[in-house]
């Protein structure tokens, strides 16, 4: 298939806030792969018959493989609640990776009761504990992150009832002229506590510091919770900007069913399940999309 014609693009990832403390890490999606995906088998046995699981389907390889992941190098607490009667509020801290059990627990405990009280009170003593014992990665300015975006920002749109948490990441992101960037949430990670803020940013403009260095997260979950270390956050794909136009077109009943008829790839996948259905699958229909029709895509 046909390739883009510049030959090899570049993303680059400037750390502008503490290199060796680094809260963040961009990694090539391709490297990290949903737990459950990866114990996912090809096949599946479905009441007697087998089937085909996700894992077949070319669309899940190549969005999974897509991009670059940035997943958080320390542990993160996140408090939510209404400590005031009128409006929701957040709380992130990034921990150290020597945080002694016994103060760890101690800030669980903390957000517990937050959780279950919701007073101001306890949402300051979190972050005067955490300050006073020295479990916090402290970078420049983002000791700790309170807030994000208020709840009233989104009023009317059914994810008002929480304010988005934020973190500032360590890198900005640059890409070359005429380039973009997709924010995405990882896909197939489907992290029950929150989903990230997604869209686009032209980065081969607007890459000052703190410009594309913002992850923003809805909570998810009515109370508070921890984002392990590890935890991919956001998907991050670049990509050329070209201009587009759309057309639509109408075929009748007779063209639908001669294309059908005549359609190569219609035809081989018919086969395919044909053979699937007998419970052994030939070596020529395994993995059939990537020998026959996808392009190569490389993000390094």
């Amino acid at each position: 298939m046909e390739q883009c014609p510049i030959k090899e693009m570049e993303i680059t990832f400037s750390c502008v806030q503490d290199t060796e403390n680094s809260l963040f890490e961009p990694i090539p999606a391709k490297k990290i792969k949903p737990e459950w995906y990866k114990k996912l088998p090809s096949v599946i046995d479905n009441y007697g018959k087998p089937t085909d699981t996700i894992k077949i389907c070319p669309a899940m390889q190549d969005y999974l493989n897509t991009g670059y992941l940035v997943r958080n190098r320390h542990t993160v607490v996140v408090a939510i609640g209404s400590p005031t009667e009128n409006e929701p509020i957040s709380l992130a801290l990034a921990l150290k990776d020597d945080t002694p059990k016994e103060k760890f627990n101690k800030i669980k405990s903390l957000v517990n009761r937050f959780n279950k009280i919701g007073k101001e009170k306890y949402f300051h003593d979190i972050i005067e504990y955490v300050r006073a014992n020295d479990v916090l990665v402290e970078e420049l300015d983002n000791e700790y992150v309170l807030g994000g975006h208020p709840a009233a920002q989104t009023r009317g749109s059914g994810f008002d009832d929480k304010m988005a948490f934020k973190f500032k990441m360590d890198f900005v992101v640059k890409t070359p002229k005429g380039t973009s960037t997709y924010w995405l949430d990882p896909f197939l990670f489907n992290n029950p506590f929150f989903n990230v803020w997604q869209g686009v940013i032209d980065t081969d403009e607007f890459n000052g510091y703190n410009t594309t260095n913002q992850i923003i997260f809805y909570p998810k979950s009515d109370n508070s919770f921890i984002i392990p270390k590890g935890t991919p956050l956001v998907q991050l794909v670049p990509f050329v900007r070209y201009p587009w136009k759309h057309k639509i077109e109408y075929f009748s009943r007779e063209e639908i069913v001669e294309m059908c008829q005549n359609d190569e790839i219609n035809a081989r996948l018919s086969e395919r399940q044909d053979e699937a259905d007998k419970g052994v699958l030939p070596k020529e229909y395994k993995s059939m999309y990537r020998k026959n029709y996808a392009s190569k895509k490389e993000f390094r």
